[in-house]
């Protein structure tokens, strides 16, 4: 008797491997296309001028793998390939549209600028979480260039770099440094730090400054515990003056003269059943524990 081993159905891991199997094909499909002569693109690109449809789409077709070869450079610039491709071939599409093959030259030397801007503009776009305007991201590539300059030249600290930089590009060290700090790299909370038995994000190491940690928290309850043992063994009066001047209760904490107005009595008086109340505590067993908490 066979046995039948049950297999478990990665959803997300399927549609992975499927994406992946769709770009092998493409890659493979575009490779399988044939480049055209110089003749032939002449000729084919007087026809798609003329408005023919299927000489347009042989035109773009044969140049397609260029695309790939031209986004594998930008490559680690916030978009992965597919997106790169997508974009570039847009920009091809483009270049098809615009080509004049009376100027002379070939169709890819021509359709080579308006790939790259497509992609470039798509990275600046898109390649971050957070979109930079276009003004902001030119001034960040010309600082990069700037920088690289001065890396060769031998460099220095930070500090000095920044003075290099900005002198470089007449603008002010702090307006520099201002952009500079604009491409940090973004980071998910989401983001793996630890990739053993135990995986571990990034928001599972980060404190969180709003809650108190569990010794002090703890700490605070058996302290807690141990002043309402020594406020229950007062009398009623006694006890509710020290929760309301304290805050122990539902009320407070309330100054003397507070005090006295819920209950009827002066100021000094409230003062008076305080200090005794104190005194009663400070003699009771409870106070040792008390007293290690407070030391």
């Amino acid at each position: 008797m066979t046995k039948k081993k049950n297999r478990k159905t990665n959803t997300f891991g399927a549609s992975r491997g499927s994406e992946t199997n769709s770009f092998s094909t493409y890659l493979r499909e575009i490779n399988r296309i044939p480049l055209l002569s110089k003749e032939e693109e002449a000729k084919v690109a007087r026809l798609a001028s003329l408005g023919n449809d299927a000489a347009r789409e042989r035109l773009i077709t044969s140049n397609l793998r260029f695309v790939i070869m031209i986004a594998k450079r930008y490559q680690g610039k916030g978009l992965p390939l597919q997106d790169l491709i997508s974009e570039g071939n847009i920009g091809l599409l483009i270049a098809a549209n615009n080509f004049d093959v009376e100027k002379g030259c070939r169709f890819i030397t021509y359709a080579v600028w308006w790939i790259r801007q497509t992609i470039i503009k798509a990275i600046h776009e898109k390649g971050r979480m957070i979109r930079l305007p276009s003004n902001k991201s030119i001034e960040l590539t010309k600082i990069k260039k700037a920088w690289q300059i001065i890396q060769k030249e031998g460099g220095g600290t930070f500090g000095t770099e920044i003075n290099d930089i900005a002198l470089a590009l007449d603008m002010s060290p702090e307006k520099t440094e201002d952009l500079i700090s604009l491409n940090r790299q973004m980071l998910s909370l989401d983001d793996p730090i630890q990739k053993h038995r135990r995986p571990l994000a990034i928001k599972d190491v980060i404190e969180d400054e709003y809650s108190n940690c569990p010794v002090e928290h703890a700490t605070n309850s058996l302290l807690r515990n141990e002043l309402e043992t020594a406020i229950n063994g007062l009398e009623k009066r006694s006890a509710e003056v020290l929760r309301c001047r304290y805050g122990l209760g539902d009320i407070g904490p309330l100054t003397l003269e507070e005090v006295g107005s819920r209950y009827n009595i002066s100021r000094e008086r409230v003062r008076q059943i305080e200090k005794r109340a104190l005194d009663q505590i400070q003699r009771s067993a409870q106070w040792k524990n008390i007293n290690g908490f407070i030391a």
